[in-house]
């Protein structure tokens, strides 16, 4: 009764107004693939309605806000090109949008005779997170993935992690359920070492041990998202720090004219319940616009029954165009986020003398789960601002400019109750981050882009710890500072079929002396200096052979990770002898890796059928861990160990996949990872085992969708063989190495949308069931949920 009642609420809400921006298409008009035209375009729909449009003066042109449907689009004869109109053949294209498609479509006049290039070139996808800058994805020469709007709906995808499990070479962790600590893994390498982007801009957490975003996976949901790019392998000399192992990039939509609104709800299981809005229009020139979107999302029992959880974003965009040849953007995200914590797994029963051999995990005999701890809690909010200014002087010479800033908070409550030791104590952990990015792409010629730039970081660490006792309360601060250079460059020969890219990275690190509570600061006898500087570099090429549908690409760079703050400059405080304990170590240098990939595309049936093979070797040169015996820094001891740069690692294996359309309402992706990662140090001391830990050697994913008419039905399976995994025991104080099976899980979505009001109103019902055969499996010792079930309801004009 409970849940229908809240359906029958959320029909009723669903009478109000939210948002979502439309379909759209958009692209150049273009004459032989080379001249830009400026030129009238018109756009006819199945009932024969017309809109016409003009290109800009790069010979843009773009209709936004459309419905689903078949249409037709032609450019008209452009005088400009003086040349008889009987010896062009025009630019004209019958297509199909689906529901919120955004398609990019190039018409292209030509002059026909025997090697005359079609009239139309196919409908072309643009992706950015391989450059970072807009780049055609067949000419493309990294491995790169994209997960698209309408693939997310049809999903019904609402968090980061869940749509990012079917990537090839990529294993996805979550620690106990929706709001705990989500972790991404590429291509057998750590957890800090993939970036996460929001609209090409880094997003980490300063406070955080890695410094990397791992902290704030689980808080990404899914509020108004155009798409996610994600880069397979190393991507540093782009996008800087943590891109040793791939990037993803959370892409959001742009406004467009016209006014377009969603609102919906879902309810289910582990008492699930989720709201979101959106809302999107633009004057009619389009020079000013905005987006704002909002969600909430509580699991009010979790998978244990008391797993409280609960998320808010907020995000807005605004866009402001005074010229044709300047825009303004405003991005704005906010996440506030609290999550009910368990006590951690532990290792039990009749363990080992030593730990230099793995454990097969038994849940009961031979390690506990985690378990509810009734008054731990976490407390988490980050904010990101940014600014984007892109002004074309001419077609050879584009400025871009932006500057982010980044404000991440978390707070860790912690009472007496619990299982094993607890203690009283509360831990609040600040980030900031301010960069600012300007760089000029010039193209020389058509085929030619050269893009050169500067990027200022400062970066902001705090800790504070309260207990009940006031003398025992303690804060320390610490901030370095970057410069960097950059250099990229891209061509493309022979036709644009063989496209090289290169690109080169430096960054100069200054560090400021940090600050401590107590008296007896540790630091304090050292002089701050410059840390060593990450110089990178980046390589990759591939060709196209036409008529086989062939491409063959590799790719060849340098990854780097900055050491964070906590490692350069960390701590705990002895409430004992009322004094800091020092852990970092200010001249760490950074962490360094070379990767190596290649692969060949096969595209079969006029592309009603790809295959994608990947070779992929990636070595850690010079990583940061963790000594139990370390030097003093300066008069600074160490006496429980400390950072260290040490040797990595190395992680070797292959990605297979394939994109299927059978039929023009099937869509199948199915892959294959193998994955050898090793470490030269065992990541668990006294062990001895040096396989990476959290990393199956075998992965399987598929996504499969069937369409007809309106309704539509998904299935996603994810599964992988055996890992291993560190469990702590608090009887013997030690660590322990278990080996868990791997997760076979299926999520079966299906749904309907009804067209109301000539289609400008849409209804769409949807509903999912998780873990569809109820397989039982651990995350790293942690609780996943069991088959459950969730239904929503979504409305849109």
């Amino acid at each position: 009764m409970k849940y229908l009642l809240s359906f029958v609420f959320a029909v009723v809400l669903c009478l109000n107004v939210a948002a979502q921006s439309g379909a759209s298409v958009s692209g150049l008009v273009l004459f032989d693939d080379r001249q830009t035209i400026i030129t009238k375009v018109t756009l006819i729909d199945s009932n024969g309605t017309i809109t016409t449009t003009s290109t800009d003066n790069t010979g843009k042109y773009e209709f936004s806000g459309l419905k689903p449907g078949k249409y037709e689009i032609y450019a008209e004869y452009p005088t400009q090109l003086n040349v008889p109109k009987r010896n062009i053949t025009g630019a004209v294209q019958k297509f199909e949008l689906l529901e919120n498609q955004q398609v990019t479509l190039d018409l292209n006049f030509v002059i026909p005779g025997p090697d005359a290039r079609s009239t139309v070139k196919p409908i072309r996808e643009y992706v950015s997170v391989s450059t970072g800058d807009k780049q055609l994805i067949e000419e493309i020469s990294k491995s790169v993935n994209i997960i698209g709007g309408q693939e997310m709906r049809e999903r019904a995808d609402f968090s980061l992690a869940d749509s990012l499990r079917t990537i090839p070479g990529f294993r996805v962790q979550q620690s106990g359920g929706f709001g705990r600590t989500a972790t991404i893994k590429t291509r057998g390498l750590r957890n800090q070492d993939t970036a996460i982007l929001i609209d090409g801009i880094r997003f980490r957490d300063a406070s955080s041990i890695t410094g990397d975003a791992s902290a704030f996976i689980s808080d990404f949901t899914l509020t108004s998202i155009n798409r996610i790019e994600v880069l397979r392998g190393s991507g540093s000399s782009i996008h800087g720090t943590n891109a040793i192992g791939g990037v993803v990039d959370f892409q959001t939509p742009r406004p467009q004219k016209n006014l377009h609104g969603q609102f919906s709800t879902a309810i289910g299981g582990l008492g699930l319940q989720r709201y979101r809005g959106n809302l999107s229009d633009a004057t009619e020139n389009e020079k000013i616009g905005y987006t704002i979107g909002i969600s909430r999302t509580l699991y009010t029992k979790g998978i244990d029954g008391d797993d409280d959880a609960h998320n808010t974003n907020f995000q807005s965009r605004i866009e402001f165009n005074p010229t044709e040849r300047t825009n303004i953007s405003g991005r704005f995200f906010l996440s506030d986020a609290f999550v009910k914590l368990n006590t951690g797994p532990d290792a039990a029963g009749t363990l080992p003398a030593l730990n230099s051999t793995f454990i097969n995990a038994v849940r009961g005999t031979n390690f506990n789960a985690d378990v509810n701890d009734p008054d731990s809690f976490q407390r988490s909010k980050s904010f990101s601002g940014q600014i984007a200014l892109t002004h074309v002087f001419n077609e050879k010479l584009i400025l871009r400019s932006w500057y982010q800033g980044l404000k991440t908070s978390r707070k860790n409550d912690n009472g007496v109750l619990g299982t094993g030791f607890q203690s009283q104590s509360t831990s609040i952990f600040d980030g900031q981050i301010h960069t600012a990015n300007s760089n000029l792409k010039w193209s020389p010629s058509r085929n030619n882009e050269i893009t050169f730039g500067y990027e200022f970081e400062a970066e902001r660490y705090g800790n504070d710890g309260i207990s009940p006792n006031p003398a025992n309360n303690f804060s320390t601060r610490a901030a370095q500072n970057s410069h960097t250079f950059y250099i990229q460059d891209l061509l493309g020969l022979f036709n644009e079929r063989l496209q090289l890219a290169g690109g080169v990275r430096a960054q100069f690190f200054q560090l400021d002396r940090p600050t401590f509570s107590a008296l007896n600061a540790p630091y304090s006898g050292i002089t701050t200096q410059s840390p060593t500087s990450a110089l990178t570099f980046d390589g990759s090429a591939s060709y196209w052979f036409p008529r086989a549908g062939t491409k063959l690409r590799a790719h060849v760079g340098n990854g780097y990770r900055v050491p964070s703050l906590y490692e350069r400059f960390g701590t705990f405080y002895s409430t004992f002898s009322s004094a800091f304990v020092a852990l970092g170590d200010p001249n760490l240098e950074p962490e360094k890796t070379i990767a190596f990939d290649s692969g060949i595309d096969q595209s079969l049936f006029s592309g009603r059928a790809s295959f994608s093979a990947v070779y992929f070797y990636t070595k850690l040169l010079n990583t940061v861990g963790y000594g139990n015996v370390v030097p003093a820094i300066g008069t600074t001891t160490r006496p429980f160990g400390g950072y260290l740069n040490t040797d990595g690692g190395r992680s070797q294996g292959g990605e297979f996949s394939a994109s299927l359309k059978p039929t023009s309402t099937t869509d199948i992706f199915a892959s294959y990872t193998y994955t050898d990662s090793k470490q030269k140090v065992p990541q668990v001391s006294g062990s001895g085992i040096l396989q990476t830990l959290g990393v199956p050697k075998n992965q399987f994913t598929l996504s499969a969708t069937q369409r007809y008419k309106r309704f539509w039905v998904n299935l996603d399976v994810t599964a992988s063989d055996s890992y291993l995994a560190p469990l702590f025991s608090n009887s013997t104080f030690s660590t322990y190495v278990f080996r868990f099976k791997g997760n076979r899980r299926a999520d079966l979505t299906a749904g309907n949308t009804f067209a109301l009001k000539n289609e400008k109103v849409n209804l769409r019902l949807f509903g999912t069931i998780e873990n569809l055969f109820g397989y039982e499996y651990f995350e790293n010792g942690f609780q996943t949920q069991g088959r459950n079930a969730r239904v929503g309801l979504s409305f849109s004009f």
